[in-house]
């Protein structure tokens, strides 16, 4: 897939969810509750100094096992005004190695920068697996098949997959 096709599907998909179109959508989460009350802000500002290095290796684990199942094409977010890696911007990041992409991922989650886009072929659809800065990943637009493919993933991972509505 050119780098052209597979960005405006990243985008088109990200743009269903946040108009709120998007249907077959996850958040990866530490927790299997979503908290309704200010005393969550404690818990996540323990969770960002506490449990965030734990979590960038199982949802880097998560990512690679997507990455070498299915057919994928992986991109820095190309919308940051001020892009802390330029020359890698609009350019399919699947062959670049296992290390610098962990060191990608671990900058992203750790440093709270920018978000990567890891897109795949999965039962006739298209998805995407989206790691955002800080303690946020995403799966959109998952088949049945995959779900369960992704659920295994989190769940061995300790993590939890909660549907976004």
């Amino acid at each position: 897939m050119n780098t052209e096709k597979a960005i405006n599907i990243i985008d088109k998909l990200l743009e269903d969810h946040f108009l709120g179109k998007g249907k077959d959508n996850y958040l990866i989460d530490f927790v299997p509750v979503t908290f309704q009350n200010d005393d969550f802000n404690d818990l996540a500002a323990y969770l960002e100094i506490h449990f965030k290095p734990d979590f960038v290796k199982k949802i880097t684990f998560i990512a690679f096992t997507i990455m070498h199942y299915y057919e994928s094409y992986v991109f820095l977010d190309n919308h940051d005004v001020e892009p802390l890696y330029p020359e890698l911007i609009n350019k399919d990041l699947r062959h670049l190695g296992i290390e610098a992409l962990a060191k990608l991922i671990n900058k992203i989650v750790i440093e709270n920068w920018s978000s990567i886009n890891i897109l795949f072929k999965n039962d006739g659809k298209l998805s995407l697996l989206r790691i955002e800065d800080g303690l946020d990943s995403y799966f959109f637009n998952l088949s049945a098949g995959t779900l369960e493919v992704a659920k295994s993933l989190v769940t061995q991972q300790g993590l939890y997959l909660k549907l976004i509505y």
